[in-house]
């Protein structure tokens, strides 16, 4: 009888970007989710020492308190199976629709009678960030449905992830996208979902930093990464959004508002709006012209 693995990681928001980068730098075929506190990790009984070596790494990092993280043996369960049921899609106001693969079929049949209406996306989680069921995605999605519009041509799309944000913007309008990531497989699969929603051809996918970049004047500069980050490369940000261009940024935390506001004010940046959901910021503002 087959047996699987079950192992809760303990996380915060202060580690949780620490542990996720753990996880997928370990390269594992696993299947994750979120669970109030917790990143449950599920592998057959051959991945249960790449598992050991995520947590005892997370230990020694001093991410995780030592023993925190609780292992369970199940047996003769599919739990990718199991995982694929508790993933809903996800809607942004009326307009947008982000859905996995196994899906689809229901979400077209939904949508049968005003599908026209509807930004259908398709993207196959593996981790909640960068699918859409994460706040400070839906908090950008909010933001490009409210503030984009015919004039904003070019978009710089830093940090993509899955490409979910270029995505979603050339289907709200944005002519082209520029898209980078220091993240290898993150380009590939970003690469992967734009052509799943036939995007391809609207967006330039790049592997390497926002320093190589060396296309100026964007309408619409885009940034859903966390605070120190954002601040670190501000400067460079602005160089490539042109006068009067839109900044979008996420991957705030409420408790940072002080922050993320002061370095923006010091670059003489229009804050337009903060909106917030959960524990999440959204920013858009404005280059001054």
């Amino acid at each position: 009888m087959t047996e699987y693995i079950e192992v809760k990681i303990p996380f915060d928001r202060s580690n949780y970007d620490h542990i996720c980068n753990v996880i997928y730098m370990a390269d594992a075929d696993l299947t994750i989710e979120e669970d109030g506190g917790f990143l449950k990790l599920y592998s057959d009984k051959d991945g249960i020492e790449i598992i050991k070596k995520i947590t005892e790494s997370l230990e020694l990092e001093n991410v995780i308190e030592k023993n925190s993280a609780t292992f369970t043996v199940f047996e003769n369960k599919n739990w990718n199976s199991e995982w694929e049921k508790t993933i809903s899609p996800v809607e942004i106001y009326d307009r947008i629709i982000i859905y996995p693969s196994w899906k689809k079929e229901d979400i077209l049949a939904s949508q049968k009678d005003n599908i026209k209406d509807k930004i259908l996306i398709e993207i196959d989680p593996k981790m909640s960030f960068g699918t859409g069921h994460n706040e400070t995605t839906q908090l950008m999605l909010e933001m490009f449905c409210d503030h984009l519009d015919e004039r904003d041509g070019t978009m710089l799309d830093v940090g993509t992830g899955t490409g979910l944000l270029s995505i979603a913007a050339v289907k709200l309008g944005v002519n082209s996208a520029v898209a980078f990531d220091i993240d290898k497989d993150s380009i590939d699969n970003a690469e992967e979902y734009a052509k799943l929603n036939n995007a391809e051809d609207q967006i330039e996918f790049h592997y390497t930093t926002i320093k190589n970049i060396e296309k100026v004047e964007f309408d619409v500069v885009a940034a859903n990464i966390i605070r120190s980050v954002i601040i670190d490369n501000l400067d460079e940000m602005l160089l490539r959004l042109k006068k009067g261009g839109k900044l979008f940024l996420s991957g705030v935390l409420a408790e940072e508002e002080s922050l993320i506001r002061k370095a923006l004010e010091d670059k003489e940046l229009q804050i337009i709006e903060v909106r917030n959901k959960a524990e999440w910021l959204g920013i858009y503002a404005l280059n001054p012209a």
